[in-house]
């Protein structure tokens, strides 16, 4: 029974992943932002390795602080919300809310949700080989020493999280 609870899950985060909304209605509220490789701040596009576009998505209590991130070809990076942009390190930055990256091929990579720039809940990770890695947070640390990947074929496991601890 407890397996067929946790494919249940582990299904519905996979539909969950494929079905996320984008940032839509946006309203750019700032200059172009230039990020060298190691993430701190570049002068111009020239040096820079992504790029960060800030917005505000709604109106009054439902004004929110969103951003796009692009790879210098124009594939899109990473999105979502924040609290603090630091101009100058990005790895100072405060993400808030809901925030998923991407590969440089344009594919989903990380999602899940940040409160007040801490991992919050289950974020998940579409591995390369076609699975899905999830790994449950609370208060910026996971909660546990391992992950669980769903494989293409449907099969679940647990690692440890060490095998993921570089992306995080």
């Amino acid at each position: 029974m407890k397996r067929v609870i946790l494919v249940s899950m582990m299904a519905l985060l996979a539909v969950v992943c494929y079905g996320r909304k984008r940032i839509q209605n946006a309203t750019v509220v700032g200059d172009t932002i230039y990020y060298a490789e190691n993430m701190m701040h570049a002068a111009s596009a020239d040096q820079a390795n992504y790029y960060r576009i800030l917005m505000t998505t709604g109106t009054g209590l439902n004004k929110q602080d969103v951003f796009a991130d692009y790879y210098m070809d124009g594939t899109l990076r990473a999105e979502g919300g924040y609290k603090f942009i630091d101009l100058g390190d990005d790895r100072n930055t405060i993400w808030d809310g809901q925030v998923t990256t991407y590969y440089v091929n344009g594919k989903e990579k990380w999602n899940g949700k940040y409160v007040n720039g801490k991992r919050e809940g289950y974020f998940t990770l579409q591995l390369r080989e076609g699975g899905v890695a999830v790994v449950q947070f609370q208060n910026g640390e996971s909660v546990y020493d391992y992950f669980t990947v769903t494989k293409k074929d449907g099969t679940i496991e647990k690692r440890p999280l060490e095998d993921i601890r570089s992306l995080l």
